[in-house]
């Protein structure tokens, strides 16, 4: 009788360690997820607004009159930087178990010039810990008064935002869409053209 309930105890605390053991690797796996989403989203930001405010303005152009500026329903790239990077654009996922090449440029880097070009980008990037997150870029131009307002005409501002989506992002039994979905992570910047010079 001894022995059956020394057997007993013995399973219900196994049990209850087991079940601690699994809920902090999921946390640890969230967290981690989440600031592999941050690196790569600010990474994302950066990449963005190092590039010119505008098509008009990539060329060194001076522009005083917001109008001039690529129109909000035509945000996004033009037919020849489309045709050079394909969507999604990623690396290339390796073979399993292998690491990428991660002198392997991304084509957006090379060929976009202009932050609108931005709109509806879409990248899969690879990190050794975690594995695949999708990159999801939005770019419109805001109101100059109000950043968080969305302008539907041109302005000398344009929010920038980035989502990051991975798979331990979600909840589980929640099934996981790479490109949408309520589960993800946002970071938005303004890029802000200088009229003044």
């Amino acid at each position: 009788m001894l022995v059956i309930g020394a057997l007993i105890l013995i399973s219900v605390v196994s049990l209850s360690v087991n079940s601690m053991i699994l809920s902090k690797t999921n946390t640890m796996l969230e967290i981690e997820a989440n600031m592999n989403a941050i690196a790569l989203g600010q990474s994302m930001l950066d990449e963005v607004l190092s590039k010119s405010y505008d098509n008009a303005t990539a060329n060194g152009t001076k522009i005083f009159d917001s109008s001039l500026f690529t129109a909000p329903g035509s945000l996004g790239c033009n037919g020849t930087e489309a045709s050079r990077v394909p969507l999604p654009d990623s690396l290339p996922l390796p073979a399993p178990n292998t690491m990428p090449n991660i002198d392997t440029t991304y084509n957006a880097t090379r060929y976009y010039n202009d932050v609108d070009d931005y709109n509806g980008y879409k990248r899969i990037a690879f990190t050794p810990s975690m594995a695949t997150f999708y990159i999801i870029d939005t770019v419109y131009y805001v109101s100059e008064n109000n950043p968080d307002q969305k302008s539907t005409v041109q302005t000398f501002y344009k929010k920038v935002v980035v989502t990051i989506r991975h798979r331990n992002m979600v909840p589980a039994g929640v099934s996981f869409t790479p490109w949408s979905g309520s589960y993800s992570l946002q970071l938005s910047d303004i890029a802000v053209y200088r009229r003044y010079f």
